[in-house]
């Protein structure tokens, strides 16, 4: 229970009692470790409190983080995405992360799924958030599972994300 009740208060700095998002700190301590020592820590947490493991464990990796993942993970990544499942999760993306996933398949299939994404902002093929979220935590889940498997690898200039 040191964890949960750790991460859900408060700290005092200077005297002064400020609010602490326990959450994003751990997530961010935990991705400046080794992958196998920051899993143990979690599975540890797991046994604990599994709620607030999962939210740590959800603020690991996010979606946008796939901008920093290497093209050959990103291709081995996006050949086992299906291809509704990928159109959604890339709803509303933009920037270096949709050109991340577009730069990692062929020149058609990006053509595709550009129009696929234009046509799918219209009202007509408007989507409720909670789906285009699962979507992404579905790829994001598929991304952790390869890297488990050592097909992919999640980092970026030596440094695990």
């Amino acid at each position: 229970m040191f964890f949960g009740k750790r991460l859900k208060g408060q700290t005092r700095l200077r005297g002064a009692m400020i609010a602490v998002d326990g959450v994003k700190t751990a997530a961010a301590i935990l991705n400046c470790l080794p992958p196998k020592q920051a899993n143990e820590m979690v599975n540890a947490l797991q046994v604990q409190d599994l709620p607030l493991a999962e939210k740590i464990q959800a603020q690991l990796f996010v979606f946008d983080d796939f901008v920093y993942v290497d093209d050959h993970s990103m291709q081995v990544l996006i050949a086992k995405i299906p291809r509704a499942t990928l159109s959604l999760a890339l709803r509303g993306i933009k920037g270096a992360c949709l050109q991340k996933f577009l730069a990692n398949i062929s020149a058609n299939a990006a053509a595709m799924l550009k129009e696929e994404l234009d046509f799918s902002s219209g009202k007509a093929q408007a989507k409720a958030l909670p789906e285009i979220e699962k979507a992404r935590k579905g790829v994001i889940d598929l991304a952790r599972q390869l890297e488990a498997e050592e097909q992919i690898i999640l980092t970026y200039d030596g440094f695990y994300i």
